[in-house]
């Protein structure tokens, strides 16, 4: 009895261990998880990197997000994995980081995209695209698949639960009532019951108060669904041209302004509106939108312009926001090398952190 009291127990055994890209770009967020087991429980873990920064969930401290920083080169994170008895086990991701380059023709084959969206609720992931009498493709750093659904969407919404990773995909043709509801098992059609026959869906967004709420703007009204209780209403009759999902309330960019869906009827900043994105910033909301051909911040014009403002609007993971192919760094526009010659019709910043641009001729690039 004392011979087997007395003896320690053996070091955590790791089993496994995973990285979703050791040859990420600058800026770029990674996600690592190692596999372990061990005869003396609870283990705790320890991350650390030698460069960038590292995101760790308490829920799931045996994972950790990981954003490369601005300079390329080798690095390294490390997870060191101790038991109750004080014994550990090293793991060391060996990572090089390279510098962002343009890519043309990412879905490949010059297959043309209609338009594309990312998953906005998903902490790292890719893009959904709808290409031209072809399949929805999902498009990451390591991924550039087809799927089993065969649609031309003019306007897509892409969410993905954290935990479980299930994805709804909600898309809209060019014109009519019908909004296709895609998951990894269903294929239905929810037929907005306060629009047109003759209408354009051209924006869609699930209120950030009730995730039951689906936003619908249309080119004649601003509509919601109330999925609990089955129920269409009208909140506008107004041309909706772009629909945001900020910090406190969902944003809608129409004809007659900008518009904060938390039961008021009038516009927040007045001007056609093309495009909007709400951002937050240690608890208050920034609205940024084009309009009337120019870049807006809470109302007020940008004193620098970009070379030409299309309507299209995203922040990406590093706090910078696009417009097409131009990005705002706080004190001035860049663009993207490589496309000079090329007119970007819309722009997203995935939150792998990867940017993409939709060209007018549906060429795809990524940056």
């Amino acid at each position: 009895m004392l011979l087997i009291l007395g003896c320690s127990t053996t070091d955590p055994e790791l089993t496994d261990a995973s990285i979703t890209d050791d040859n990420p770009v600058v800026g770029q967020r990674v996600y690592a998880q190692v596999y372990a087991i061990t005869d003396d429980p609870p283990m705790t873990y320890e991350w650390s990197a030698s460069g960038g920064t590292l995101d760790v969930d308490g829920d799931f401290p045996y994972t950790t997000y990981w954003t490369a920083p601005m300079t390329s080169g080798p690095y390294t994170i490390t997870c060191r994995i101790l038991d109750n008895d004080g014994n550990q086990a090293l793991y060391t991701y060996r990572i090089e980081v390279r510098e962002r380059s343009l890519q043309g023709d990412v879905i490949g084959g010059g297959r043309k995209a209609i338009t594309m969206t990312k998953q906005s609720d998903s902490s790292i992931g890719g893009i959904w695209v709808s290409v031209r009498d072809d399949a929805l493709r999902f498009v990451s750093s390591r991924s550039n698949e087809g799927s089993v659904w065969s649609k031309n969407f003019f306007t897509m919404l892409a969410r993905t639960d954290s935990y479980t990773g299930y994805y709804t995909i909600w898309g809209a043709a060019a014109q009519g009532r019908d909004i296709s509801v895609l998951t990894s098992d269903v294929d239905a059609t929810l037929a907005c019951g306060t629009c047109l026959a003759t209408d354009t869906i051209q924006a869609l967004a699930k209120d950030v108060l009730d995730d039951t709420i689906l936003w619908v703007g249309t080119d004649s009204s601003l509509s919601y669904y109330d999925q609990v209780n089955d129920f269409w209403g009208t909140f506008l009759f107004v041309n909706v041209h772009d629909l945001s999902e900020g910090p406190d309330y969902v944003y809608a960019a129409t004809g007659s302004g900008i518009y904060r869906l938390d039961g008021r009827l009038e516009p927040v900043y007045s001007g056609d509106s093309r495009a909007v994105l709400a951002v937050g910033n240690d608890g208050v909301t920034d609205v940024w939108s084009v309009t009337q051909g120019k870049i807006r911040k809470n109302g007020q014009n940008l004193a620098s312009q970009p070379s030409s403002v299309v309507s299209s609007l995203d922040l990406d993971i590093s706090g910078n926001v696009w417009c097409g192919k131009y990005r705002w760094d706080g004190s001035r526009w860049h663009q993207v090398p490589g496309l000079e010659r090329v007119t970007v019709v819309k722009s997203v910043a995935s939150t792998e952190g990867l940017i993409y641009f939709l060209s007018d001729s549906g060429i795809l690039y990524r940056w």
